[in-house]
């Protein structure tokens, strides 16, 4: 049985970093998915937010992945008046193709030397004498695979019902709720390059964004349909502005309850959460994990030591990096507007400014 120096669980954005990073630094590195194609289905608008890590990501990739560059976020009250706007960095807010985008990062990982098995499926982990030396999977052909060090990336469903939750790694009572995406053509008088934020009694959450993509497209996020065609029937600013618009593509999306608490401990002996399983929920913070934990992966096992106090340099260095620090800035979301009537909100917004 070929035995590897790190197995990656999950081909999303984390864990192709993980496996890019911990290739190029010579471990002998196998990607495992469960899906038969990488970036699907798709879960996420692909929106990749002001970081010092943003420009270093972007400059790897094929061009045509890149939607669009954000330089503005705008809000609306109900009544349609923008009541703030705020300047975003250049070069540092962009929306990609997700599906591509993590293809792209996939392709990375393959070109550094990594190994990627698809439509496979990992259903725990291997130990000898309560020792973790790898995966159990779904396939025939492999159904133990070896490993020195094991590195997660199953995203929100893994970190819910696989691994982390079997290791005790998860805090308790997590659970999951969904959501859908819609991207839509035909949006009146939006602009390319601002991402618009409504508030307003037409959405569940009293507040939605809205992603633009050019200047009539844009992808929002819902809770369920009932909350699109609740948008679509309203006689609202933001109702009217999308009475045109019609779906394009629907994709399903899965949050965790904790979704944003990153956790306090994400290794073991022998093993590694990044990304979303350990609750670093954005694209970039989720790439700088899984690199950071390849690299670490890496080097401890090359110097013979895969124990937990020599991976929590993983860690260590993601609290360095400033991954483990709240990105909070005002905001309504602040601020609880469900169930209030658009005049309320109205009458909220000076107070929440």
């Amino acid at each position: 049985m070929k035995e590897y120096d790190v197995i990656v669980v999950g081909a999303g954005p984390a864990g192709s970093a993980a496996a890019r990073a911990a290739s190029s630094q010579g471990a002998r590195v196998i990607m495992i998915e469960e899906h038969p194609v990488i970036g699907a289905p798709r879960h996420c608008p692909g929106r990749l937010h002001s970081s010092s890590f943003t420009q270093e990501i972007i400059k790897d990739l094929d061009p045509r992945v890149i939607v669009c560059e954000y330089h503005s976020r705008r809000y609306f009250s109900p009544s349609g008046k923008v009541i703030k706007e705020t300047a975003l960095p250049a070069g540092n807010v962009f929306q990609v193709q997700r599906d591509e985008f993590d293809r792209e990062l996939a392709r990375q990982a393959a070109l550094a030397g990594a190994e990627i098995v698809l439509s496979t499926r990992v259903t725990g982990l291997y130990k000898e004498k309560d020792r973790i030396r790898g995966v159990t999977t779904t396939s025939s052909d492999m159904p133990v695979v070896h490993g020195r060090v094991v590195i997660v990336a199953s995203g929100t469903k893994g970190r819910l019902s696989g691994i982390p939750k079997q290791e005790g790694l998860t805090q308790p009572g997590e659970t999951s709720f969904g959501g859908i995406l819609v991207d839509l053509a035909g949006i009146r008088d939006i602009e390319p390059g601002v991402i618009e934020t409504y508030l307003g009694e037409a959405f569940e959450m009293g507040i939605r964004v809205l992603w633009t993509k050019n200047r009539h497209s844009g992808l929002m996020g819902f809770g369920n349909f009932k909350g699109y065609h609740r948008l679509v029937s309203s006689d609202s600013f933001a109702g009217r502005k999308f009475k045109k618009a019609r779906p394009v593509q629907i994709f399903g999306n899965m949050v965790g309850s904790a979704a944003s608490v990153k956790l306090e401990r994400a290794v073991k002996d022998n093993l590694m959460l990044v990304g979303d399983t350990a609750g670093f929920t954005s694209i970039t913070h989720g790439v700088v994990s899984g690199r950071t934990a390849g690299e670490v992966a890496a080097e401890a096992v090359r110097d013979g030591d895969t124990g937990e106090a020599r991976l929590q340099q993983y860690m260590d260095k993601c609290r360095e990096a400033g991954l483990y620090r709240s990105t909070l800035s005002w905001s309504p979301r602040l601020a609880d507007l469900r169930g209030h009537s658009d005049a309320e909100i109205e009458e909220m917004i000076p107070d929440m400014l």
